[in-house]
């Protein structure tokens, strides 16, 4: 997706240049050595899983920072970035003797077999059986349809070009130091004390303001209001993410790298992600819950892992922290 959006943000980029197409690229990763998915039912399962947690990504409600909303960082906003995943594996389409008593039942129901049907299905499964499983990932990058917006926003600006007021040449070099001449006596003559200052000092005394990073507010919530939390276990990490893909890939960097760790029971990890969906506690709820998903097709995982939240926009008042936080505890 990044991929995609910075070649849209590239195409606005080039101004009056030829002007750039629609981007396809596909990406393959091949997996070897992961004895998990040798089986083609939990491979197809897990990636079913990803597939309908990226649908139900679509109904969360993501709010973008000030800074993204800025003119200059909203180049290629409204290119259309599309991406399609399929898989294959070396054993893709083989049914387990339950799926196959299911299809010898459905054909005795049927009372007809279509051979052409079958050699067909033979064929399309044959075609996706590569040596190891596989993952192919299809980018896709459209342009905006132009509706003669283009035309008018470049006639638009022409015309404001045109009618912008000259700069006053009236102004000398001779007005200028009298301005700067003007403003360094105010400057000379300024007391060092102020009483307005001063009574500003004596009313509210001299305080020191410290500033706290979203992970420091995070952690100081945990502190007073998880019972559970264990400060020898216990982890902190943070992302600045707001993009949806990306959460979910940091939340899994984080459960494989535990996982490597070997955590012990009870066990939590705190991901705390404050620019990712901070307004909308049904959204963050709904997209732990499909990280819940993925992890139950998981068989290393499945059985060892329990996903919870707290957020600032929470019902209760007990999960309510300053920042969106993920929490994994090891069972």
């Amino acid at each position: 997706r990044a991929l995609g959006e910075s070649h849209g943000k590239n195409a606005d980029l080039r101004i009056g240049d030829a002007p750039i197409g629609t981007m396809r690229q596909t990406n393959v990763v091949v997996i070897p050595n992961c004895d998990e998915i040798a089986q083609f039912r939990t491979f197809d399962t897990l990636i079913q899983a990803i597939n309908q947690a990226r649908r139900r990504a679509r109904e969360f409600v993501v709010k973008m920072d000030k800074d993204q909303t800025k003119d200059d960082n909203n180049l290629g906003k409204d290119w259309v970035v599309s991406i399609n995943c399929a898989h294959l594996h070396p054993q893709y389409g083989m049914q387990t003797p339950e799926e196959q008593l299911t299809s010898m039942k459905h054909e005795e129901e049927e009372g007809e077999v279509d051979l052409n049907l079958q050699e067909y299905k033979k064929q399309r499964d044959e075609a996706r059986r590569s040596p190891y499983p596989s993952v192919i990932v299809e980018v896709q990058s459209t342009p905006p349809p132009d509706f003669g917006a283009a035309a008018a926003a470049a006639a638009t600006e022409a015309k404001a070009a045109a009618e912008e007021p000259k700069p006053d040449d009236d102004v000398t070099s001779d007005d200028v130091k009298k301005l700067e001449a003007l403003f360094g006596m105010s400057a000379a003559t300024k007391k060092a004390d102020d009483p307005f200052y001063d009574a500003l000092g004596e009313a509210f005394g001299n305080k020191q303001i410290a500033a706290q990073t979203p992970l420091t507010l995070a952690q100081n919530w945990v502190l007073e209001n998880d019972p559970a939390f264990n400060q020898e276990s216990s982890t902190f990490t943070k992302s600045n993410t707001h993009h949806v893909d990306a959460a979910y890939e940091y939340v899994f960097n984080n459960l494989a790298m535990l996982n490597a760790q070997e955590p012990k029971r009870g066990q939590k990890s705190y991901i705390v992600l404050p620019k990712f969906l901070p307004t909308s506690a049904t959204s963050f709820d709904r997209f732990a819950g499909q990280v819940s998903n993925i992890i139950r097709v998981m068989p290393s995982l499945k059985e060892k892992v329990v996903v919870s939240t707290f957020h600032p926009e929470h019902v209760m008042a007990s999960t309510r922290c300053p920042v969106p936080v993920l929490v994994i505890t090891w069972k």
